[in-house]
């Protein structure tokens, strides 16, 4: 029975733990405006309350006998009865959003997470005093917590996502942990125990070194997964998807490391872990505008999986007796609450850019196990002076293919692949490696402004002759120097809309329109001194730097004054009048990444509700990663408007970058005007998705060449 009943209890621990996690992002998204940040903040939220979970187990183990300690246990699951039917209703604040985030989680969701979270120690602990058969240890246990963590997160976005809403999976989930308490009360009150006898002699001290160990093996995977994580959302969409793979990874790195005989050997993985840093480090160096968005996301998850398996597979081998068990877990939830820390807190405020990703890349190098004091420093000198030497000479002929193909930078990263021999040597070149890929003083262009917070990293660049705004790896817009505006707003992506924006002026005097998505302002520019326009920009360093008349002057001298305000895009619409816009505009992309909760069909009927009958919607999708124009198909069958689509190669002279754009609308005078003029055609694609605030799936919208 005990065989059962305790990884029984334990699985289902894990799987109310993990499952709640994305279902309480995903609610979150919209009111924080679909930042990848949100999922950062709600990881740390988690990773504190297991260090809270873990500390509160360490102190019942602190206990004389078992009676005591499972008593206390069973007066806070029955007061946890107390906080059920659990549901999760979040307010946005003014003020920090981090701060608001973890307040709303803790008084909402605090009780009933802290006894889920404390399983995995207590019920271990419990275990080892049953006498049973494996009792002198049970860490085979975590394995099978870990595989509940594992299921748990990776049904979320393939059946549970998709096939319940999100009141019908918290219902499910208040179900689950019913069954839960059953569990844990059984164990609790019709299990004997026997209490531990400890022979101090045989049970070493917990000195400083091996518990620092502990925090840092565990810090190292924590934060690299979170950085992965922020890598990829930021720049192909914040979504349950994008969070639950490399958690998953990362939980299985647990099940994997933590089985009585693993699939895979931590020998294995010391020999081959460089083999799997080559990809994403090359990927670094060439940019992540090179590489299509799967062989992007498999190069970092293989990486970080690899780094994950190497650290967990080290905390295995210096697990201690039974009698430490649970101070060994609450070092690895300190760790853990470290990287949520570092990653979801300090990062966005210290760096001005990602940088916290490549640098935790760096401190796992000290878990590569290489030499340690052997001598020989040749390596670091050389590639400090070819990567100085490369950076100052001239961009011509040759030169300037070699410089744009990162010759140099290749070169050195082969150099250290083959010739590190010892830790040191393997840091310091790698660090300086980093330093020229990542620092702004060594990019190829001049760093006008870098600024970066809770909505993501923004660069301003001066180059050939232009000042260009990027987010991540995606321009958002450009002006060139000198010009003191674009008067049309035809620049970057707005070329392709318009012939568009000039039919509904010939349409309304004056024309009224709202737009989703600042940038630059360019789009100021196309709309004339009578027109009543106004533009929503979540980001307050957005709006800094478009207003910046060093930067870009667009806000200043386009004819129509429009005015800002400060919201998320669906938030600011729904404040508007009904019928109060002839032109709604969605360009609210930060980097490639998708704000899905503007692209779902309740967003579309709201923005439908807020134009006149006879209103467009124009929508940017264009992006190197997603396919996206089969959600709004759906979206405009669904609502029954007509759905016209326009793709835009890039045309250099005109300073137009490649766009893509659907428009929505009911006036079918208007979009018969359109249809074959400038490009635009009627939708007959088949492929149709239909996307819901409680549905959202981005695999079959993947670009895949």
């Amino acid at each position: 029975m005990h065989r059962f009943i305790f990884p029984f209890s334990l699985f289902l621990s894990s799987c109310l733990l993990f499952i709640i996690q994305p279902m309480v992002a995903k609610i979150l998204l919209p009111v924080y405006g679909g930042t990848p940040a949100v999922w950062s903040v709600c990881m740390l939220f988690f990773q504190g309350l297991l260090l809270v979970a873990y500390g509160y187990a360490w102190v019942l183990s602190r206990f004389a006998g078992t009676r005591s300690w499972r008593l206390l246990h069973v007066g806070i699951c029955v007061l946890s009865l107390c906080f059920l039917p659990l549901a999760f209703s979040p307010q946005a604040a003014s003020g920090v959003p981090e701060v608001s985030i973890l307040g709303g989680l803790l008084l909402q969701l605090g009780l009933p997470l802290l006894v889920v979270g404390s399983s995995a120690p207590l019920l271990q602990y419990a275990y080892s005093q049953t006498g049973s058969k494996k009792s002198a240890d049970p860490y085979f246990l975590y394995a099978a917590s870990n595989a509940g963590s594992l299921l748990a997160l990776l049904s979320y976005p393939w059946l549970v996502e998709r096939f319940s809403t999100i009141s019908q999976q918290f219902a499910g989930w208040n179900i689950v942990y019913l069954l839960y308490l059953a569990s844990m009360l059984w164990i609790l009150v019709a299990v004997r125990y026997q209490p531990l006898v400890i022979n101090q002699e045989k049970v070493a001290a917990l000195g400083w070194k091996r518990t620092f160990s502990w925090i840092f093996l565990s810090f190292i995977p924590c934060s690299l997964m979170l950085g992965v994580t922020f890598y990829i959302t930021t720049d192909v969409a914040a979504t349950p998807l994008f969070w639950v793979l490399p958690l998953a990874l990362y939980l299985l790195s647990f099940v994997l490391m933590f089985a009585p005989k693993p699939l895979i050997s931590l020998a294995w993985v010391e020999r081959n872990i460089l083999f799997f840093l080559i990809f994403p480090i090359l990927a670094f160096i060439m940019g992540a505008n090179q590489i299509q968005a799967w062989q992007l996301i498999a190069a970092h998850l293989s990486a970080f999986f690899m780094l994950a398996l190497l650290c967990h597979g080290r905390l295995v081998q210096s697990r201690p007796p039974v009698m430490q068990l649970t101070a060994f877990y609450f070092c690895l939830a300190l760790g853990g609450v470290l990287a949520g820390v570092f990653n979801g807190f300090l990062a966005p405020r210290l760096f001005a850019h990602a940088y916290e990703y490549p640098l935790v890349i760096l401190l796992a190098m000290f878990c590569i196990p290489l030499a340690k004091n052997t001598k020989g420093y040749l390596l670091p000198v050389l590639a400090l002076l070819l990567l100085t030497v490369n950076y100052f000479l001239p961009s011509t002929g040759w030169l300037a293919f070699a410089k744009n193909n990162h010759m140099a930078e290749i070169i050195i990263f082969t150099g250290i692949l083959l010739w590190a021999k010892n830790t040191q040597v393997l840091l310091l070149s790698m660090a300086i490696l980093f330093m020229f890929i990542f620092m702004p003083w060594f990019k190829p262009v001049n760093v006008l402004a870098q600024q970066r917070n809770f909505y993501g990293v923004k660069q301003v660049f001066a180059q050939a002759g232009a000042h260009v705004l990027i987010s991540q790896s995606t321009i958002h817009g450009f002006q060139m120097v000198g010009e003191k505006t674009q008067q049309n707003g035809a620049g970057a992506y707005y070329g392709s809309i318009l012939p568009v924006v000039k039919r509904m002026q010939s349409l309304y005097q004056p024309l009224h329109a709202l737009v989703i998505g600042l940038g630059t302002g360019i789009m100021a520019c196309q709309f004339r001194a009578q027109d009543v326009c106004s533009i929503v920009e979540i980001d307050q360093q957005v709006i800094d730097i478009a207003r910046d008349p060093r930067l870009f002057t667009f806000l200043r001298d386009c004819p129509a004054k429009a005015s800002l305000i400060q919201d998320d895009g669906r938030l600011a619409v729904m404040r508007t009048q009904d019928a109060a816009n002839e032109l709604l505009v969605v360009d609210a992309f930060n980097s490639d990444a998708i704000p899905v909760h503007l692209l779902t069909l309740e967003a579309f009927a709201l923005y439908k509700q807020k134009i006149s009958a006879n209103g467009v919607i124009l929508v940017n999708i264009s992006n190197r990663h997603l396919h996206i124009l089969p959600v709004l198909i759906a979206a405009g069958r669904q609502l029954d408007m007509i759905v016209l689509h326009k793709k835009e190669s890039a045309n250099p002279r005109l300073g137009q970058l490649a766009s893509e754009w659907a428009l929505l609308t009911s006036n079918e005078p208007l979009a018969g005007s359109l249809l074959g003029k400038n490009g635009w055609r009627f939708v007959t694609d088949v492929q149709r998705i239909v996307w819901t605030d409680d549905y959202s799936n981005l695999l079959p919208l993947l670009k895949w060449q």
